[in-house]
C-alpha cells in the first residue's frame, strides 16, 4: 500500500480544480500545550493562497500567533471499494485529497482583508456578492492567509 504514496498523485490542475470545489478543509496549527488542534474551516483558494475568516479571538488565533506553521487538509470520499471483496482488511476507498504545509497569519492589509472577505461571499453565498460588506464587519472579523509551502494531492479509484 505504500507505494501509493508516490504512484497516486493528483495533478497541480486536479488540485487546483479540488481546492475550488471543496467548502470545507481542515486547519491543524500548534498548541501552547504540545498538543495538535484541527479545526474545520469554510475556505476560499485563490493567488495561490488560502483564505478563511473567524472571530478575532480564540485558540486558532492563539496558534498561530504561538507558531505559524500550518497543515491544510482536503478530501473527498466517493465511495467504498468493497465489491467482491471477502477479507474486510481488503477494503478501499475511491477518494482525493489534498495536504498543504504552509504558514498561517492573520491579515491586517484592510484591502487584502476586503478582497479576502469578497471572495468567500462570492463562493458560499453568490447571491449576495453585489451587497456592501458592513465596515465595522471588516474590521472586527478575522481573516487568516496560509501561504502554502508545499502541497501533496492523492487520489484512489
Amino acid at each position: 500500500m505504500r507505494h501509493r504514496t508516490k504512484t497516486h498523485l493528483l495533478s497541480k490542475e486536479q488540485i487546483e480544480e479540488l481546492f475550488l470545489r471543496a467548502e470545507v478543509g481542515r486547519l491543524g496549527t500548534f498548541s501552547q500545550d504540545g498538543f495538535p488542534y484541527i479545526l474545520p474551516m469554510h475556505f476560499v483558494y485563490f493567488e495561490d493562497k488560502i483564505y478563511m475568516h473567524g472571530l478575532p479571538k480564540g485558540k486558532k488565533i492563539d496558534n498561530i500567533a504561538f507558531n505559524q506553521n500550518v497543515c491544510f487538509e482536503i478530501d473527498e470520499m466517493f465511495s467504498l471499494l468493497h465489491e467482491g471483496v471477502k477479507n474486510p482488511c481488503d477494503v478501499n476507498t475511491e477518494f482525493n485529497s489534498i495536504i498543504a504545509n504552509g504558514t498561517a497569519s492573520i491579515v491586517t492589509d484592510f484591502d487584502e482583508k476586503k478582497i479576502a472577505l469578497s471572495k468567500i461571499i462570492e463562493k458560499f453565498t453568490p447571491h449576495l456578492a453585489d451587497k456592501e460588506m458592513p465596515l465595522k464587519m471588516i474590521n472586527t472579523t478575522a481573516v487568516i492567509r496560509v501561504d502554502i509551502l508545499e502541497c501533496v494531492g492523492r487520489y484512489y479509484k
